[in-house]
């Protein structure tokens, strides 16, 4: 069914959101692109280049005519206010991950957009690609009740005892370091898979590459979730990175690693293995090639908006996360397991 393009407006135009998101969306044809806010001159200047309406004044940002939805992609510290100021113009909200840096701050905008009835979206684009897709229904299909994930990554960037200098690990305060900047990612795909956002216990450490690091660059956690199953999470930067989920079911094992789902069940007994042991079955499939992710999510984000059911990573549902993601950095802060608060 085609939909009439959204007409949007984006928040920040640095570096990040002009080359993963605007550029790629301009070619897109469920959106179009009403208006720009950036607060600094030169990626101001630099969106007028481009082509785009663009202002300095949110005010006037806010009042561009037509506008029906924005994405907000500013420093992470700012997503809470200006998603809850969308809400109260009765504006769709997409927000670039982190939704916040706490839950008290991701209750706030989830109280504001259920009252202002608008869609959201929290932009964690890993769940709606073709692998993790795959991954999910072939392992739901194979692997029986799920007992245990395993989501590692590592994202190619390099360390700071490397002289690497993220931005997200240069600016603790702005950010949340990369617990909520991007571990955030890994702990939603988990959620997703195993169908829920609520942990009894939690731990977790945070580890930087040399002193002087501002903040944290590689951490791990163990969570043990309210519906018996438990999950290894482990994100950061490295030099070289990787990205491998297992998924350890009652009657099977699913893995996706290099671009491939392997599906390994149980074969008949086999006398040369060790007594008591199983042979196995194992079928590995190649993950076919994906769609430009922003355009996914662009053509869902239009989707719910025009239809008015939102199926998407919703403030809902992320908010929840939220609680995990504060009880993991007090787990880190003290050394101890952590039992996240639920309302």
């Amino acid at each position: 069914m085609a939909y009439k393009p959204l007409k949007v407006g984006v928040i920040g135009y640095a570096h990040y959101m002009r080359t993963n998101f605007v550029l790629h969306l301009r070619d897109c044809p469920a959106v179009e692109i009403v208006g720009i806010y950036n607060r600094s001159e030169e990626p101001r200047k630099m969106a007028e280049n481009d082509g785009f309406y663009a202002t300095s004044s949110i005010d006037d940002f806010f009042n561009i005519k037509g506008m029906e939805a924005i994405i907000i992609g500013t420093a992470n510290s700012t997503h809470s206010d200006f998603s809850q100021r969308a809400a109260r113009k009765g504006m769709h909200v997409l927000c670039e991950k982190p939704m916040a840096l706490n839950s008290a701050d991701a209750d706030k905008m989830t109280v504001e957009a259920e009252k202002a009835g608008i869609i959201t979206h929290v932009n964690h684009m890993g769940p709606f690609m073709t692998s993790f897709q795959m991954l999910k229904k072939k392992s739901e299909d194979c692997c029986g009740k799920f007992l245990h994930v395993a989501n590692r990554s590592s994202r190619t960037f390099g360390l700071w005892s490397q002289g690497a200098r993220h931005q997200n690990v240069a600016n603790p305060e702005a950010s949340g370091g990369w617990t909520y900047h991007h571990f955030c990612h890994m702990l939603d795909e988990v959620c997703i898979l195993l169908g829920t956002t609520r942990a009894t216990k939690v731990y977790h450490i945070e580890q930087k590459s040399c002193p002087e690091c501002p903040s944290e660059e590689i951490v791990n956690a163990l969570i043990h979730f309210d519906n018996g199953a438990t999950a290894f999470i482990s994100d950061g930067l490295s030099i070289g990175g990787y990205q491998d989920i297992f998924i350890q079911g009652a009657t099977g094992d699913a893995r996706l690693h290099n671009n491939e789902v392997t599906l390994t069940i149980p074969g008949p007994y086999d006398r040369f293995l060790r007594p008591g042991s199983k042979s196995i079955f194992q079928n590995k499939i190649p993950v076919v090639a994906e769609t430009k992710p922003i355009h996914t999510i662009a053509n869902l984000f239009t989707q719910a908006c025009r239809g008015g059911k939102n199926e998407l990573l919703s403030f809902r549902f992320v908010a929840d996360q939220y609680r995990i993601l504060d009880a993991l950095r007090k787990s880190a802060q003290t050394g101890q397991a952590v039992e996240p608060k639920y309302d």
